[in-house]
């Protein structure tokens, strides 16, 4: 195994582990972690906010026919409503159309592990290969409207593989929709709107980063539950849980875990249609167990190991 080490001019440090993985599926399972590192002592500035966090990572996986968030470009509504209140709602709109235009094929939502400025948000996706940028973004809370923002960044490297492993240090935003220069949560609309731009080294940040990414790739065994409604069913090992992406959120009548001996260990019976769904099953024994989804168009079933 080799490392590739590669510097950008906008000061991200990505690290990729160059193997032997080629997409030779579709579909690929990646975990996405984001650990804040802004504080007082990494950006010490005299007032700073006792109320520090951050907002819900969101995003979208994606092609090259849209851009969601950008350096350089006007922010989107739901990008203005991500960094200037924390709120993801018209951002998931947004997603939505994409995805029904063809554009995009998840959205992704995560809550922080903790309301801290060094807490971690951390989520498994699948992504496609037809889809395979990642953009995202997180209110830097409280504030006029910063944020830290990741602008389709590819999954696949230039040979159409999937790339193992990117790490990426995160520098603060601004979005161009609010004025402020100061942790205040209520500011006058930036009058014309200007461009979403960097604010490192900008009082009241310092030259230092204010978070980490890291995207990890689980395994390249995902399959498409149903062609005519794309849920995709995804397991970690390590957490014993089952990941059900439903990026159109299609209704879901009942899900079902069987182990190998068809023996029923979990039924979920009306479960609510989120677009990604967690099931863990910490005590379960390592193994083969079958997941059995009923939708409003038929059932189906399919292996996985956990």
């Amino acid at each position: 195994m080799k490392t590739i080490k590669a510097y950008l001019s906008t000061g991200i440090f990505i690290l990729f582990f160059a193997i032997n993985v080629i997409a030779q599926t579709d579909n690929a399972n990646y975990t996405i972690t984001f650990q804040g590192t802004w504080s007082d002592t990494t950006h010490p500035y005299p007032n700073f906010p006792t109320n520090a966090h951050w907002s819900d990572l969101v995003g979208a996986t994606h092609n090259n026919t849209i851009v969601f968030v950008s350096p350089g470009t006007l922010a989107t509504t739901g990008i203005e409503d991500v960094a200037e209140r924390g709120l993801s709602a018209e951002f998931d709109l947004e997603v939505q159309s994409a995805i029904t235009a063809g554009s995009a094929h998840l959205f992704i939502n995560q809550p922080f592990d903790a309301f801290s400025p060094t807490s971690s948000a951390s989520v498994d996706i699948v992504a496609n290969k037809d889809f395979p940028l990642l953009s995202l973004a997180s209110m830097i809370a409280p504030s006029p409207d910063w944020m830290i923002q990741v602008n389709s960044l590819s999954l696949l490297d230039t040979n159409g593989n999937w790339i193992p492993s990117i790490v990426m240090d995160l520098f603060p935003y601004d979005a161009g929709t609010e004025d402020g220069d100061t942790y205040e949560f209520i500011n006058p609309e930036s009058d014309p709107q200007e461009l979403i731009h960097s604010v490192q080294n900008v009082a009241p940040f310092s030259n230092a980063k204010v978070g980490t990414l890291t995207i990890s790739l689980v395994s390249l065994s995902t399959e498409e539950v149903s062609a005519k409604t794309p849920i995709y069913i995804s397991t970690n090992s390590a957490t014993k849980s089952i990941q059900i992406y439903n990026s159109s959120k299609k209704t879901i009548q009942q899900i079902e875990i069987y182990n190998a001996f068809g023996n029923l260990v979990k039924r979920y019976p009306n479960p609510t249609n989120e677009a990604i769904r967690t099931l863990t099953f910490p005590t379960a024994n390592s193994g083969l167990y079958f997941v059995k989804l009923q939708s409003e168009n038929g059932s189906i079933t399919k292996k996985v190991l956990m």
